[in-house]
């Protein structure tokens, strides 16, 4: 298995903050791998170092128009990372360097470099085939050979309608505007886009899914898994970790634990780690207790054997975790939301409302009634809508028809996406109490610093100056004190953006907790499928539905309204076609033809089904014993010529297997359609 990079004892620190200490990993080809971690974990900081090429030819960094210079946190204070030779990367950070003089399309077209590289050598290829004979003609026509696969590993001769794919999917800006007035999310999709476009050998993606909403992300997840090279990727999207990765390094007090498998898989061997841990600190203490009543006892002699004891009783009391060093699912605690009150009969009331911006209608005939208890999910595409809903019902927007209500005893707490700056000279906590020192909750007040606690911030990070912290760390501290606050009707525009997946839990478990309402702009879905009573989709065309459920439930819903509009047969239009007297098309009834009858499975299907578990078995094992060969280091000392050919048959092996899977699901669903 070919290995694109390796990171041996790497350690990293700002300041008296220790981040990294002794990491050492390897990504391989193929790999794709998921970096877990609290925020201010270093999850950031270990990616830039891994972009970071020393000599590199304008990939990673170098390539976004930053120099080592400029980021002096993209080189290890000890250790080493090394990439291998000629290793085609590509870096997305979470805010991306881009040129301000370029345009979308000019910036895109840039990316596609390696690719024109590749067709400049085959050019001058085929002059030396046409004039040449021999061995150079031969190591020619080889040569050629090895590039046409690499040509068509990035998209092959024609990538425009491949630019043109992405556009779309990402829903880039026009190809003329200007990179200086793009907004930080369009230049996430652009810089997003010609990542994509590159096909590197490794792609190392920080928080991908920020501001794309839930189809785009679904579709962001289909394209990585058929990406050529490896990935290693920042995101809190659960769904999409349990989608895409096949392997979690979880970063966890400065050391790096790595997992096979997907979220899921992660989750179950954490506890499973957790719980060793959890048993080591008992069998610790309860020596630390026995030595010490020894000590107490004060032997008569201090022999060499009593001297050792006594050095061993105090490597123990040393090895004791500090606050700061516990696990952060030991230090979760959960967060109670500050209220505003209670509600009073009327909460929000929205009666047929319709709102245009720009010539574009985003909403009409809108009509919503909030209930008590009710967390209302609202989804939809970017630009459909849902931030200037919210500022119609802030009031900060009047509609165009209709009306907002407003009970006289609701008490809004509004979480703007775009968060309110902070002032880096004042510590946490000063920023978070305001000139308030504690915060009101259902059972009573508590001090701000129990209630930092409860958004995992510990006492010594709460005297931390704000400028000192991580990207997410700062994003935490802007949530807190924007709950501090309290209400009784929570309205917030992506509060996931940035957050690390232990705040997330905390904050799905205070919402669904939380006795007021909330109505929470979001695409992530996992966030949607714990929190969320009820979805309002924007559908398009200025419609949105109010669905009761989860997520899950409102998108099999809109899956199975899809399908059954496929399924009807087109009426005819024209000239030709009248309309029935006795209804009109708005009002007609339902069609009541019969659902076709599913197909049954053939002889040859059901014994191929009764038999594909085993197949697959094989397969699966053909796969493992490829791996093992190649995980052994003795081929590449002993038999290197074989190396590109097992590392072929490893690919083709993958492939039965992923395609035995997709013939096994295909035969489940013969008949149950």
């Amino acid at each position: 298995m070919t290995t694109l990079l390796t990171v041996q004892a790497v350690h990293k620190g700002f300041g008296v903050r220790q981040i990294l200490c002794g990491v050492s990993f390897a990504v391989h080809a193929k790999d794709r791998v998921a970096l877990l971690g609290v925020n201010g974990s270093g999850k950031s900081t270990l990616l830039r170092l891994l972009a970071e090429k020393t000599g590199s030819d304008g990939a990673g960094l170098m390539q976004r128009g930053a120099t080592a210079s400029d980021h002096p946190e993209s080189t290890p204070d000890a250790g080493l990372i090394t990439h291998r030779r000629g290793l085609h990367l590509e870096y997305v950070p979470q805010e991306p360097q881009l040129p301000p003089d370029a345009t979308v399309m000019s910036f895109l077209q840039r990316s596609l470099r390696h690719h024109s590289a590749l067709q400049d050598e085959l050019a001058a290829l085929a002059q030396v085939i046409e004039n040449s004979d021999g061995k150079q003609r031969d190591d020619a026509l080889l040569r050629q050979a090895e590039l046409f696969e690499k040509l068509g590993d990035v998209g092959g001769w024609d990538v425009d309608h491949e630019i043109r794919g992405l556009s779309a999917s990402l829903e880039l800006p026009p190809p003329d505007a200007q990179l200086q007035t793009l907004s930080i999310g369009e230049r996430r999709r652009v810089a997003l886009a010609a990542a994509l476009l590159a096909r590197p050998e490794l792609l190392l993606l920080d928080e991908p899914t920020n501001h794309l909403d839930a189809r785009t992300v679904e579709w962001l997840e289909t394209r990585l898994l058929s990406l050529p090279g490896a990935l290693v990727l920042i995101t809190h999207d659960r769904y999409f970790l349990d989608r895409v990765a096949t392997r979690i390094f979880e970063l966890d007090r400065g050391k790096l634990y790595t997992y096979e498998g997907n979220y899921t898989r992660f989750l179950e061997k954490q506890a499973e780690r957790l719980a060793i841990e959890s048993t080591k600190e008992h069998e610790r203490a309860m020596f630390v207790r026995r030595e010490l009543d020894w000590i107490r006892r004060g032997p008569a002699a201090r022999s060499t054997k009593q001297k050792a004891r006594i050095d061993r009783f105090y490597d123990a009391v040393a090895q004791r975790p500090g606050q700061d060093d516990r696990p952060a699912s030991e230090r979760r605690m959960a967060l109670r939301l500050p209220t505003g009150g209670r509600l009073g009969k009327t909460i929000l009331e929205l009666r047929e409302v319709e709102k245009s911006l720009g010539g574009k209608l985003l909403f009409s005939d809108l009509t919503l009634l909030l209930k008590p208890g009710d967390r209302i999910g609202i989804v939809g595409r970017n630009g459909a809508g849902k931030t200037t809903l919210l500022r119609v019902l802030l009031g900060q927007l009047p509609p165009d028809r209709g009306h907002v209500v407003t009970g006289q005893n609701t008490r809004i707490s509004f979480l703007d996406q775009g968060r309110e700056e902070l002032d880096d000279t004042r510590s946490v906590l000063e920023e978070v109490a305001g000139d308030h020192d504690t915060v009101p909750l259902e059972d009573g007040p508590v001090h701000v610093r129990t209630f930092l606690r409860m958004m995992l911030f510990d006492d010594r990070v709460a005297e931390a100056k704000v400028g000192t912290l991580s990207g997410g760390e700062r994003n935490r501290v802007q949530l807190a004190k924007l709950l501090r606050r309290g209400g009784n009707l929570l309205i917030l525009d992506e509060p996931t953006n940035d957050l690390d997946l232990f705040t997330l839990g905390v904050l799905e478990e205070a919402l669904t907790e939380f006795p007021g309402c909330a109505l929470v702009v979001s695409h992530d879905r996992w966030f949607l499928d714990h929190v969320a009573t009820g979805i309002l989709a924007f559908e398009g065309n200025g419609r949105v539905v109010f669905h009761e459920g989860s997520y899950s439930t409102y998108i099999e819903r809109r899956t199975a309204a899809e399908a059954q509009a496929h399924a009807e047969p087109a009426q005819p239009s024209g000239p030709g076609k009248k309309d029935s007297p006795k209804e009109s098309p708005k009002t007609s009834a339902p069609a009541t033809d019969k659902k076709p009858v599913p197909r049954k499975r053939s002889f040859a299907e059901q014994r191929e089904l009764s038999s594909i578990e085993e197949t697959i078995l094989h397969a699966e094992a053909a796969v493992s014993t490829i791996e093992q060969e190649l995980s052994d280091g003795t081929i590449y000392r002993d038999r290197p010529a074989e190396v590109p050919a097992r590392v072929a048959a490893l690919d083709a092996a993958r492939r039965e297997v992923e395609r035995l899977y997709a013939r096994w699901q295909e035969l489940e669903n013969v008949g149950s359609r």
